[in-house]
């Protein structure tokens, strides 16, 4: 299992599988780039937000200027602010 087979899951929309994989990676080297941000997309598109975020945050802390981490980053707080208004504005 690697990488280019959860990007291929991924493709087919067979996201738990995709994450399965991506999990183990991430569990191996938790520095893996592409595997955290392919993690953060696939939890973007299962509306997993706070995930994704997640992801998104560690690739930050590791690469402060990854466009893919900061896009995403940026979406998923755009949504989840949308969604949740109160929880940034008390």
């Amino acid at each position: 299992m690697d990488i280019v087979e959860a990007k291929q899951l991924f493709e087919q929309n067979e996201l738990e599988k995709a994450l399965q994989i991506l999990n183990e990676l991430i569990a191996k080297n938790g520095t893996d780039i592409q595997a955290l941000n392919l993690r953060g997309r696939i939890y973007y598109k299962m509306q997993k937000w706070g995930n994704a975020m997640n992801d998104y945050t560690t690739v930050l802390e590791i690469d402060p200027v990854n466009a893919e981490a900061k896009s995403g980053l940026a979406m998923a707080g755009n949504i989840l602010g949308y969604f949740t208004p109160d929880m940034f504005n008390p």
